[in-house]
């Protein structure tokens, strides 16, 4: 327990003297409350001995009195800095995985890790600052009742102290065991409940493939195993945790019942008065409460504990610029030289070298999987190169933090996440300090203002998670607004007009101008014939370029660019005939 009192301190950080001083004033509260059974206690004494006087009685409402004063005084201030403090600490722990995040390599998103993660913000971390604080107290204030007990019991009389002391030593001893038992099985239910949170995650952001597909009962039988498991641990660790809880709670219930009946015995042999034998009665159960609960509060200390241990294991996952510095760039060209990338054991790029110069548009075609998005992710530092580098500017992206290099950059990809906040949020997540009027100069550019005003609260309308309440071409366009606020130097763009409809792709590619104009624009294309005027157009074909060169130069060399070209030609023409047409 005091291991767990030191962990928690540390976990503080700089908040552990607030909750040093709230244990302190917890102490006190704790020896406070006890001064009522003194004082009914003095109060039975000078009625055996018929010395009660009408002071006394006035005087003991006022010292009573004065005891819940300031027991209600010390636990206000008590709850304020424990609050205080969990508050702090819970949201500054949030908001360094937070900034973690952003440095980890992509790779571990997609290693089966998105339940362990949410589980570590929305169960480890709430744990302790709802629990943590709490069990703190919990445990200074058994420690301190047994402090008492034994002090108190050694006034009475050796022996009843000499039965106290046993019966503490022997739930100690079966404490231990009890911490045994939920050190053993506290990290397996950490580990079940993480793969409950994947499959219910799994589940939901699946639905609408899931209906379409009529697979929901394949689909839910991993969350009904998922559930079996959790459920199952769940009553290994209740069943586990019985005997031992029991023992802990019959070594208290044996003190309690021996420190009476010694305390009866000598009474009927005269060797106590009856004065002492009812302070012992009063004072025998209350003093032993808080004792008795440390057990209750044990499984919990220890599902806290492996909750810590599975955070901890979180912020050690390695950061991808570890090494890197900040650094601000003169020029904003991209040179990718020689490089090679494998995903896992797939060897994904091959010895891919260009150069996309500053002010400059290069478009990268090619069939899906061919290796497009993952040039645009290198640039990026989502994942870095095994061989080769990507420089930014002239300096190698592995020499940047994320931070610095991300500043240069700006996204706009086909699939637009937007967050569940007001649509005027959403577009300042590009430039935090943005004005009102800044925001609004970007939505005219984007070509969106015109239907957020149209909305019922304007730009304080909330867009829904993930943008759920706009159409796809807003959605596009609100990203697109983000992108040109935060004015970054150099565009990466997934070609937003690949699956929108022909109004929204007109103003969306209105939009883009705006975007990218005086950029260094790198752009994915779906459409061959939007990149026309690309300075270079690179042919992407399994990890290689294959063909790089203009429009016209790629058209004239009869090769695989012209073959996608030929193809889109004639899919512009496709028309749904109908029925007994030639």
């Amino acid at each position: 327990m005091l291991k767990f009192i030191a962990r928690i301190l540390r976990f503080a950080g700089a908040d552990a003297g607030k909750l040093k001083l709230s244990a302190l004033i917890s102490f006190f509260e704790g020896l406070v409350q006890n001064v009522p059974i003194i004082v009914a206690w003095l109060i039975f004494v000078k009625i055996t001995d018929q010395t009660l006087a009408e002071p006394d009685i006035a005087m003991a409402f006022l010292v009573i009195l004065a005891s819940l004063v300031l027991r209600w005084v010390l636990r206000y201030a008590f709850v304020r800095l424990q609050s205080d403090g969990a508050a702090r600490v819970g949201g500054r722990e949030r908001i360094r995985i937070g900034d973690l995040f952003k440095r980890f390599p992509m790779s571990y998103f997609t290693e089966g890790n998105i339940g362990n993660v949410t589980s570590v913000i929305t169960g480890d971390l709430s744990f302790a600052e709802d629990y943590g604080m709490t069990k703190l107290e919990d445990v200074i204030t058994g420690l301190v009742s047994l402090f008492i007990a034994c002090a108190f019991m050694l006034w009475v009389d050796w022996r009843t102290a000499l039965a106290s002391v046993i019966g503490c030593v022997l739930a100690m001893l079966a404490l231990q065991a009890v911490e045994k038992v939920t050190k053993r099985h506290a990290p397996v239910r950490q580990e079940e409940a993480a793969r409950l949170t994947g499959a219910v995650l799994e589940y939901t952001e699946g639905i609408s493939v899931i209906k379409a597909l009529n697979m929901a009962g394949a689909a839910a039988k991993r969350i009904s195993t998922a559930i079996d498991d959790n459920r199952r641990r769940a009553i290994d660790f209740e069943q586990g945790m019985l005997r031992p809880i029991n023992r802990y709670l019959d070594c208290y219930a044996l003190t309690i019942a021996a420190v009476l009946f010694l305390s009866f015995w000598q009474y009927f042999n005269g060797e106590m008065s009856l004065a002492v034998v009812v302070m012992v009665a009063l004072f025998v159960f209350r003093v032993y409460a808080p004792a008795m609960g440390l057990v209750s509060g044990t499984a919990m200390m220890r599902i806290m504990e492996a909750g810590l241990d599975r955070y901890e294991r979180l912020r050690q996952v390695p950061i991808i610029d570890a090494d890197g510095k900040n650094k601000t760039l003169e020029s904003f060209d991209v040179v990718f030289d020689d490089v090679t990338f494998s995903y896992g054991d797939s060897e994904t790029l091959k010895q891919v070298s260009f150069t996309a110069k500053e002010r400059s548009m290069t478009a990268l075609v090619g069939a899906s999987g061919s290796g497009k998005t993952t040039i645009a992710n290198l640039i990026v530092r989502f994942w870095d190169a095994q061989e080769g580098s990507v420089k930014v500017g002239g300096v190698d992206v592995r020499e940047m933090t994320c931070d610095s290099l991300l500043r240069y950059t700006s996204m706009v990809f086909q699939h637009v996440y937007l967050f569940n906040d007001t649509i005027e949020n959403n577009i300042r997540f590009g430039s935090p300090d943005a004005t009102h009027e800044e925001i609004v100069d970007a939505a005219q550019k984007a070509r969106c203002h015109n239907f957020i005003e149209a909305l019922p609260d304007g730009y304080q309308t909330m867009v829904g998670e993930g943008g759920s309440t706009l159409s796809g071409g807003e959605k596009q366009r609100v990203s697109i607004a983000r992108a040109i606020l935060k004015d970054a130097p150099i565009v990466l763009l997934d070609e937003a007009t690949a699956s929108v409809d022909p109004d929204n792709e007109r103003h969306i590619q209105a939009a883009i101008n705006e975007l990218v104009r005086d950029k260094t624009l790198i752009v994915i294309a779906h459409r061959l014939s939007t990149i026309r005027r690309a300075d270079q157009i690179l042919v992407v074909d399994e990890g290689r370029i294959v063909e790089r060169g203009t429009h016209d130069d790629l058209v004239a060399l009869c090769g695989a660019y012209r073959k996608l070209w030929e193809r889109r030609q004639k899919a512009k023409s496709w028309r749904i005939a109908h029925k007994g047409s030639v």
